[in-house]
């Protein structure tokens, strides 16, 4: 396994014929994949097929078995789901902790965003909303200096309406020349915010426009998905 840097400036990561196996379980095998900047694109798969895993090795979180990623500069933003902070934590020690984990984290940015959901910063996470402990979360994540922002699951148990608010605030508070990748199982919610999507089934990827597939194809992602990605 080789970790490179990217000598194309418009390609932020690609995975080049990347092989991952847990407990005997090729969960990728030898994949290949790329994101590039100015991108939202999604990553759709069932529930348990390697979403987290991809991102994860994205994120250098994992090692490869095989063969290799090659990286640019910018740093990498993983977001985690509310569920990773402890219930006594309020917003103040979430933001803190970031503070103090990520040299690249803008805390006044960050205290301007919560003021602005009107997220109390002295209330306990198990006492917000999940769309509130959800939107901490991306608040977070988008308030480090990246350019390759990594989110996973990020709307999933969210009701309707915050899904709608979630992603109008994740669109207006993307920086310029970064990217977001996202893995979801919702893709009837999210595929509109999708200017690609990599497709995962047993082990395999396919990534394609979301703007082909509507138009060479005649289908909405999520019917291109079920028909020709999960028709066995």
């Amino acid at each position: 396994m080789r970790m490179e840097q990217m000598t194309a400036d418009t390609v932020l990561l690609k995975l080049q014929n990347v092989t991952k196996t847990r407990n005997d379980w090729k969960v990728l095998n030898h994949v290949t994949a790329e994101v590039r900047e100015n991108r939202i694109i999604g990553v759709i798969g069932n529930n348990g097929i390697g979403k987290s895993t991809l991102l994860k090795l994205m994120a250098g979180l994992l090692k490869p078995d095989e063969d290799r990623i090659i990286r640019g500069e910018a740093a990498i933003s993983y977001i985690l789901s509310g569920s990773h902070f402890y219930d006594w934590m309020n917003a103040d020690d979430c933001v803190r902790f970031y503070e103090d984990f990520y040299s690249d984290f803008d805390r006044e940015h960050a205290l301007m965003l919560l003021e602005q959901s009107r997220i109390d910063r002295r209330t306990r996470l198990c006492r917000l909303s999940r769309g509130k402990q959800e939107r901490l979360c991306m608040i977070l994540g988008l308030c480090r200096y990246s350019r390759l922002y990594l989110f996973d699951e990020p709307f999933d148990g969210i009701d309707p309406y915050f899904k709608k608010d979630m992603k109008r605030f994740l669109l207006e508070n993307m920086a310029d020349n970064s990217s977001i990748v996202m893995a979801t199982h919702l893709l009837k919610d999210l595929e509109s915010l999708f200017d690609e999507v990599i497709f995962l089934a047993d082990g395999r990827v396919w990534q394609m426009e979301t703007e082909e597939i509507r138009t060479k194809h005649h289908k909405s992602v999520e019917q291109y998905y079920l028909e020709e990605i999960c028709h066995d």
